[in-house]
């Protein structure tokens, strides 16, 4: 038999909450005035309701500019403009499938199929004013005053062999290049996280920094992310017969997109709108592979049954009525990514997903993952990338992480490093999997009939039944500066739970 199918489907609740969080969250469009207690010097008030105090009225002021939203009375000019695109979709997602099943004999029937599905309008918010330190010559200037300040110690040096800075002098005070903060910034290599010290505290002097320098943040709810889901899945069903029923499917899919989508708000900014294709990955909830039984059988003592089949009434309710049943369950884990999430090319609070540089492939990196039990914890990445040795003591010049920070010194063995200030690395995100999950739960069922119509029925019930241990990455996006990196303190699973259960039936 052949089968196929096809639907389309429209409207979730973010399209609600989405331009609702947009709408709500432009400065200017609320304002908060605290009335003090003036016996506890706090908001918190403790008047009667017949006697309470006049709360004075914010100040309205119209028209509203992004100038005056920007200003150090609404955040620090670090204001956010939230906007939807006006023509804005209703986000549509297509499923499709088509699959060939066919009876295989033993009361049992097989279906391979294809399950596909796929959206191209899907919403998120991205931020078009992202901060700039290629159009303007800083970037290549940043790396102009590392070197000086690595070569001298003064970052606006002029002797020999001093490199003549373009792009600080146009800012106020010269970029304050004695400054402990910019220093600090400068010396960790992060550009845009500079970049946003200066706009923050009026310092651009005449550089622009954004597209629009009168606003920090310019968040547009669009109907730009994407995704698509291709699998195989293949089944194999048995009817109940001469006491056994089972179900067994397994699934390999793959599912590609360019938004996260796990919040509700879609706040979903791109690392670099100049590179877009850096947000392809697989999805966060992506399973590569599962597979999944379940099947129950009725033990074939007592009446009727190959044993004991005729047995009287008393050794019936003894002998027969017995029952097993199990599921289990084997899959791959969440997908991983290996960051450095350092404001190099996009501020800090951009870069969650950048990932870091390596100079392994992605297959030479996948042979480095798997349960790793050490002296000093368990490990879900050799415990080697973090300069372990093999009885747990770290090496020379090794802190425990995968790279001791930009501009420190390597250790043996080491194989991700930071990215350089400028760039962001080309590595793939969430190319390897998990620890892969294996767990069995079952019961034993007794059913005594007590007369036509009544029945006691005894559970014993058992979950993760051979109690294994089973452990769970901390995180899905490990970072290479963490003295944590590659550690497992989590497990998938509980340990083994066993319960009792008697029901009455009538």
């Amino acid at each position: 038999m052949f089968r196929g199918g096809f639907r389309m489907d429209y409207v979730n609740d973010e399209l609600v909450r989405a331009p609702d969080n947009a709408l709500a969250n432009n400065t200017g469009l609320q304002q908060a005035v605290n009335l003090l207690n003036p016996l506890t010097g706090t908001g918190s008030l403790n008047d009667r309701a017949s006697a309470l105090r006049a709360i004075p009225v914010p100040t309205f002021i119209y028209p509203r500019t992004y100038v005056l939203n920007n200003s150090p009375a609404f955040g620090n000019l670090q204001a956010a403009a939230f906007a939807v695109d006006p023509n804005l979709q209703v986000p549509r997602t297509s499923e499709y499938s088509f699959g060939v099943q066919r009876e295989i004999g033993f009361n049992s029937v097989l279906e391979i199929r294809y399950v596909g599905s796929r959206g191209s309008n899907l919403m998120r918010a991205s931020d078009f004013n992202q901060v700039d330190i290629r159009n303007n010559g800083f970037a290549a200037d940043f790396n102009r005053a590392l070197a000086n300040f690595n070569l001298t110690g003064n970052a606006a040096c002029t002797t020999a062999g001093c490199q003549p800075l373009t792009v600080f002098p146009n800012l106020a005070g010269g970029g304050l290049l004695t400054n402990s903060t910019v220093l600090s910034q400068l010396t960790a290599g992060t550009p845009a996280d500079l970049a946003v010290t200066y706009i923050i505290n009026a310092l651009t002097g005449t550089v622009k920094f954004n597209p629009n320098p009168n606003i920090f943040v310019a968040d547009v709810v669009n109907n730009n992310a994407y995704f698509k889901y291709n699998s195989l899945q293949i089944e194999l069903r048995r009817r109940f017969s001469h006491g056994l029923w089972m179900n067994a499917n397994y699934t390999f899919e793959k599912e590609l997109t360019n938004g996260q989508g796990t919040g509700q708000t879609r706040v979903e900014a791109l690392l670099d709108n100049a590179q877009p294709n850096l947000e392809k990955a697989r999805a966060d909830y992506d399973q590569t592979q599962v597979f999944n039984l379940s099947a129950t059988y009725e033990l074939p003592f007592g009446k009727g049954k190959h044993f004991f089949g005729g047995a009287g009434s008393w050794l019936d309710r003894l002998v027969g009525g017995w029952e097993a049943t199990s599921i289990v369950r084997v899959g791959t884990g969440a997908p991983v990514s290996i960051v450095d999430p350092r404001g190099t090319l996009n501020r800090a609070a951009r870069s969650a997903r950048q990932t870091a540089l390596t100079n392994l492939t992605t297959d030479q990196i996948k042979a480095l993952t798997g349960v790793f039990r050490t002296a000093n914890g368990i490990y879900f990445f050799n415990p080697s990338t973090v300069g372990r040795n093999p009885d747990g003591s770290l090496q020379t010049g090794a802190t425990g992480r995968a790279a001791n920070g930009f501009g420190s010194p390597t250790f043996v063995g080491q194989v991700f490093f930071n990215d350089l200030p400028g760039t962001t690395s080309g590595l793939e995100r969430a190319f390897l999997n998990g620890p892969r999950t294996f767990n069995i739960d079952a019961s034993v069922i007794k059913n005594i009939r007590i007369s036509e119509s009544t029945k006691l029925q005894l559970r014993g019930e058992f979950f993760n039944l051979l109690n294994h241990t089973q452990f769970a990455t901390d995180t899905q996006f490990y970072s290479i500066g963490s003295t944590t990196f590659g550690r497992m303190t989590q497990l998938a699973n509980s340990a083994r739970i066993v319960q009792f259960a008697a029901r009455f039936e009538f």
